[in-house]
């Protein structure tokens, strides 16, 4: 039987296949493991990784800087105390901005890591929890009070441009690729605002969560909100007025942040540790890998294959998320998924006499060869 009689063969054998779950997970195909950690002062909260730095919101012992060119041996180079208890942080540039609870927004100098410098304060009608900063403006959700929009383009003296008193408790808060401004707020689900260069709020849309929004994290045009006790609620938002759930998944603790790297969604489910979900089809979201803690886990950030866990009173952790469980021949891209993708790459090196397809070792293309990737497409990389 030659080549391309195969071929058609085996497109006939998948055709069967597609009713199955061929794009299933199966077994998590990722194993977390502990690189490295650092007991910090108090109740880290939130933390940022940029480059050889670890950027951490520590409670009542403010900012923490860690060095962590290392990610098996993280060690304090910098730290500065607060007024307040900090709950949130981002750090653009060198600056970081910290959401300080009842002392609102610090603006801090950590442009020489292990000196930083506090330039300037606001005080916030609400609870500082969560803050991001674009374009010299810094959106904070400020609790009870909603949304509280400051200028920091003079970051000695920030001043209040603009707010929005939502119906829930922002918790979240980030800037969207289309300019927009997505709040998780508590019990009132997803906020959506226009907010203009004067700092004027407009609510543009509106989602109700099934639970309380802890946080929302972006990818293009897809929100994926932390809802506590209903988990990951997968919203589309490419029509802002009328965003639309696409997924969600069940966690088995309460999902407090995700962070999205590749179609993989990592979560901080509070006693649950840890979860890692595949999320390449947002409908369909599956667990991939998890990592259990002794703490209460709250924020996750990755950066070149490492997730760095903000476990509240526990260790501040760092976890290896490269390791996989398990080679899935049948991701022939080497992607992760098991997809229509691979198939087709199958077949154009099957076709083109590329060995590497001889998955039975005989020195030769032939039938066993697409049996076996058959049998592996249909089984998912579990």
């Amino acid at each position: 039987m030659n080549r391309m009689k195969m071929h058609y063969l085996m497109m006939t054998c998948l055709v069967g296949l597609m009713p199955c779950d061929v794009f299933a997970a199966g077994d998590p195909c990722i194993d977390p493991e502990l690189a490295g950690g650092f007991a910090t002062a108090n109740f880290h909260r939130d933390a940022v990784v940029v480059g050889e730095f670890a950027y951490i919101a520590d409670g009542f012992a403010g900012l923490v800087i860690l060095d962590v060119s290392d990610p098996t041996d993280p060690f304090l180079i910098g730290e500065l105390n607060t007024a307040g208890f900090s709950l949130g942080l981002c750090v653009v540039e060198g600056m970081v901005y910290v959401a300080d609870e009842s002392a609102g927004l610090h603006v801090i100098d950590a442009s020489t890591p292990g000196s930083p410098i506090l330039l300037g304060t606001y005080d916030t009608a609400g609870l500082a929890e969560s803050v991001t900063m674009i374009g010299g403006v810094a959106y904070v959700a400020d609790a009870l009070a909603g949304l509280a929009v400051i200028d920091v383009s003079n970051p000695s003296s920030p001043a209040l441009i603009g707010a929005f008193d939502t119906d829930g408790t922002a918790q979240g808060v980030k800037v969207g690729d289309d300019g927009l401004v997505y709040v998780a707020d508590g019990s009132n689900g997803l906020m959506i605002f226009d907010v203009d260069e004067h700092g004027v709020v407009v609510e543009v849309g509106h989602y109700d969560t099934a639970d309380v929004a802890w946080d929302v994290t972006l990818d293009g045009s897809v929100a994926y909100v932390a809802d506590a006790l209903s988990g990951v609620q997968i919203i589309d938002v490419s029509t802002p007025k009328k965003p639309v759930l696409l997924g969600s998944y069940d966690t088995a603790s309460s999902a407090e942040d995700v962070f999205i790297v590749d179609d993989i969604a990592y979560v901080a489910d509070g006693l649950d540790g840890l979860l890692i979900l595949d999320v390449h089809d947002p409908a369909l979201p599956a667990l991939i890998g998890s990592f259990d803690t002794d703490g209460f886990s709250l924020s996750v950030v990755v950066d070149d294959g490492f997730a760095y866990l903000a476990d509240w009173d526990s260790l501040f952790k760092v976890i290896d998320v490269s390791n996989s469980c398990g080679v899935c021949i049948a991701d022939i891209n080497g992607d992760g998924f098991v997809d229509m993708a691979d198939v087709t790459q199958f077949l154009q090196a099957f076709i083109a006499g590329d060995l590497a397809m001889d998955f039975t070792g005989d020195g030769d293309l032939n039938f066993f060869d697409v049996s076996v990737f058959i049998r592996a497409f249909g089984a998912g990389c579990s």
